[in-house]
């Protein structure tokens, strides 16, 4: 085995940006994944590179909102109170990094992650000849009332010291802009740094056959354990395929990173944040960016496949049965501003997916406190297609023992 091989578990856009900034420094590459690259929350998130949503995803204004939300079983936020017990130590970290100067720190962090996003975006792509995919255009979000958008003011303030400007436009000059929004919408303001890919799904695909054709291998398999001795793992314990050596392991799993990392003897707060979509072939309504709602999280982007409604955040555990209704629940948000809106029909269809979160809204970024040869790269919440390719370079940079660009101790896996 060479001195420069490394084994990658997780085949999501994290994974496979790890697989090639790695081929880059001059690795032999394997990715092992349970289903093929571009499959998991890869697939169906909302397409967003948002790098201006630096401010973290719950805090103290945000928290005041949650009980609302949850008596609400189609709401933002939902729970499956029996898995309620086994969440409560995630949800008072979450409690604690809502304090005002948790949420400074994490902001300046989340900022740093931001800086290089578009740019590592396009390197990969670019390298994989699907840079077409992205699109420039700044994400438009809307409120109904000025009550609504002034609520919103200290998040537009925190955001403005890293450069990002919210430019306001009245309800009149966001329809001017996108037609399709309807009459009761107040105002909008751009995000200042939200462009979309228009098939994220084929854009991790073609980085990983990228990576292929570098030479790198892609095993599906399910990795049962982890093999070690003397303080390394030696060894992949594989479902179907036996054991699969190892020389420097970076664990990308997404939502089931932290089972791996139990195994490392490390303890990270990791909740699977349920997401759901639902793509409209012929939604009847065109837009040329992608739109937020105030009134509920979520986002309505247009893609190759129709227009995508994305969002939602359900608490409920890896393996319960997705509740569709939660996707159903899109599209009436969304209806209420793009009143052409058409009914789901029989191309319509709907989908559930895992988001890795931590309860500090930032990721797990660098080696292993417990294990020598071991790397992370997980945790990504709501912004995993956002910083996969920077958190694939920064892996990459450290491996290499490379200074990187930012300091990664507010990413380190021993903060919980």
């Amino acid at each position: 085995m060479s001195e420069l091989s490394a084994t990658i578990i997780g085949a999501g856009i994290v994974g496979v940006s790890t697989a090639a900034f790695l081929q880059r420094e001059g690795y032999d590459v394997t990715i092992i994944d349970r289903v093929l690259p571009g499959e998991g929350c890869s697939f169906g998130n909302a397409g967003g590179l948002a790098f201006s949503e630096i401010v973290p995803t719950v805090h103290s204004r945000m928290l005041l909102k949650i009980p609302g939300w949850l008596v609400d079983p189609m709401g933002p936020l939902t729970i499956r109170w029996s898995y309620f017990p086994k969440a409560l130590p995630w949800f008072l970290a979450l409690a604690r990094n809502s304090l005002p100067d948790r949420v400074r720190a994490i902001t300046a962090a989340r900022a740093d992650l931001a800086m290089r996003v578009v740019s590592d975006f396009e390197s990969l792509l670019k390298a994989a000849g699907t840079e077409d995919l992205i699109r420039y255009e700044d994400t438009l979000r809307l409120y109904d009332n000025e009550a609504q958008y002034l609520a919103e003011a200290p998040e537009r303030a925190a955001k403005t010291p890293y450069g990002f400007e919210m430019k306001r436009l009245s309800g009149d000059e966001a329809r001017e802009l996108e037609p399709a929004i309807g009459p009761n919408v107040h105002c909008g303001v751009f995000h200042g740094g939200w462009y979309f890919l228009t098939n994220p799904g084929r854009a991790v695909k073609s980085i990983a056959a990228e990576v292929v054709k570098n030479g790198g291998r892609i095993i599906e398999d399910d990795v049962v354990s982890l093999v070690r001795d003397a303080g390394r793992v030696k060894a992949l314990q594989l479902k179907t395929q036996g054991q699969h050596k190892v020389h420097r392991l970076v664990i990308c799993a997404g939502a089931y990173s932290h089972l791996l990392a139990k195994q490392l003897g490390e303890k990270v707060l990791l909740e699977a944040e349920r997401g759901y979509h639902m793509v409209l072939p012929n939604s009847g309504v065109k837009l040329s960016r992608s739109l937020t709602y105030a009134r509920s999280p979520g986002a309505a982007t247009p893609m190759e496949m129709g227009l995508r409604l994305a969002g939602s955040d359900e608490f409920a555990g890896l393996d319960a049965a997705p509740n569709y209704a939660r996707a159903d629940a899109l599209w009436k948000n969304f209806k209420a501003v793009l009143p052409g809106l058409r009914q789901p029909d029989q191309e319509t269809t709907r989908w559930m997916g895992r988001r890795p979160g931590t309860p500090d809204s930032l990721p797990v970024i660098g080696p292993s406190k417990t294990t020598a040869n071991v790397w992370y790269g997980f945790g990504h919440g709501h912004m995993g297609l956002t910083w996969g390719p920077t958190t694939g370079r920064l892996i990459a940079e450290t491996m290499s023992g490379r200074k990187s660009n930012i300091d990664l101790a507010p990413f380190r896996a021993d903060r919980f």
